[in-house]
């Protein structure tokens, strides 16, 4: 990871000449919750793709990308209220590859002031015949129904508040249990653990401004403001039996070597206010370069111009994070005098938990005490309309 683009940008922030300042992704910015739904295009660089600029007040213009494929989603689901891993909000289906192994699991999620974390995984039991591999007719790979947190607090896929001149390493490790019977080793059902180290480092290496393509759409995408976020992923895969290394004949015919590594290297470019990045760019190296793969968002909000709501201009509401027994006061210089203004409060799963008309003074309301006292801690979606107006703002309740 190279620091001078870190240093260039603290630098660059102070010069009054820019036309802009990046933004700052915060939990309150960060719409994830059970409800998400990620929209993907996996793209093809154009011919003569160039070195990827990082940097302040860059305008990146990926809109010759050229869609691969047919468009497709990752879902979540609602963790469930008994069982799992405590404190998780959603949960996704994975698969975890060692060499020409595989097994499959349930990673669990939340959101949270420090980040969008994964707290753990579970597995239910799976048993893999590798015969093919070993050449025993009973040969097989067994993992056990398991839990597995990653440590106490879990481990941030991408650490909140972020903004220019920022960094971060994180690493965490999972070790899975199971049997392994190798007829031609005397193996059967003998314990075995499958361990993965995972290490994250991530940087803010640019800011400014982006466009993707959008299907249908000429033009592309709008000018979204984003953060360059420069990742490097080291993943390192290790294979005990009986408590000690897997013997190197073992491992060879798994296609893996004890304590093997894997890098990835990456761009992603985050914007306020969703839960996925605008666009990735692959690499083949730490020197990253010209990217080699990419892939852009389809979600419905990333392409059209649309007017701005006026009761959108200016608003906001405080204190926000709120506590309890505090009243939460709405500025709206937009808002029209003498209409009321309807008031939709929504959890992180999207259900409506408060809905109230207020009367306005001077572009102001104020949701009362008792009524912020029903809202339990957590991350809420605050909607308030007038007639066809509307804004909506993220409410953090401590």
């Amino acid at each position: 990871m190279q620091n001078v683009t870190l240093l260039s940008l603290a630098s660059l922030l102070t010069l009054p000449a820019l036309a802009q300042t990046p933004i700052t992704l915060t939990q309150a910015t960060f719409p994830a919750s059970a409800a998400t739904v990620e929209r993907y295009q996996d793209a093809a660089l154009p011919t003569g793709a160039a070195v990827t600029p990082t940097g302040a007040n860059q305008t990146w213009d990926y809109r010759t990308l050229v869609a691969e494929g047919a468009p497709y989603t990752f879902a979540r689901e609602p963790a469930p209220v008994t069982g799992g891993i405590a404190g998780a909000q959603w949960t996704q289906p994975r698969q975890a590859v060692f060499g020409n192994l595989a097994y499959n699991y349930t990673v669990y999620g939340a959101l949270a002031s420090n980040g969008w974390l994964a707290l753990g995984r579970t597995m239910e039991r799976q048993e893999a015949a590798i015969t093919a591999i070993t050449g025993g007719p009973n040969d097989k790979v067994v993992v056990d129904a398991q839990t597995l947190r990653y440590g106490p607090e879990g481990v941030a896929n991408l650490p909140l508040p972020l903004t220019a001149g920022d960094m971060s390493r994180r690493s965490f490790r999972v070790a899975t249990e199971g049997t392994l019977t190798v007829q031609a080793l005397l193996l059967n059902n003998a314990p075995i653990r499958l361990v993965q180290r995972y290490t994250y480092v991530d940087s803010v290496a640019g800011w400014g401004t982006l466009q993707i393509p959008v299907a249908g759409s000429p033009a592309g995408s709008d000018a979204l403001p984003v953060l360059q976020i420069r990742s490097r992923t080291v993943r390192q895969d290790s294979v005990y039996l009986f408590g000690q290394p897997a013997p190197a004949i073992l491992l060879s015919s798994f296609g893996m070597q004890q304590g093997g590594k894997t890098p990835f290297y990456f761009d992603q470019f985050w914007r306020n206010n969703s839960a996925q990045p605008v666009l990735d760019l692959y690499y083949t190296s730490r020197e990253y370069g010209t990217p080699v793969a990419a892939d852009y968002s389809t979600e419905s909000n990333v392409v059209t111009a649309r007017r701005a709501s006026v009761l959108a201009v200016g608003s906001q509401a405080w204190p926000n994070p709120f506590g309890p027994g505090q009243a939460l006061r709405l500025t709206l210089p937009g808002a029209k005098p003498g209409q009321p203004l309807q008031l939709t409060v929504q959890d992180a799963l999207g259900r409506t938990v408060l809905r109230q008309a207020l009367p306005l003074l001077n572009g102001a309301a104020s949701l009362p005490a008792e009524a912020t006292a029903a809202l339990r801690p957590g991350l809420y979606t605050l909607t308030a309309r007038q007639g066809t107006e509307q804004t909506t703002l993220r409410l953090v309740r401590r």
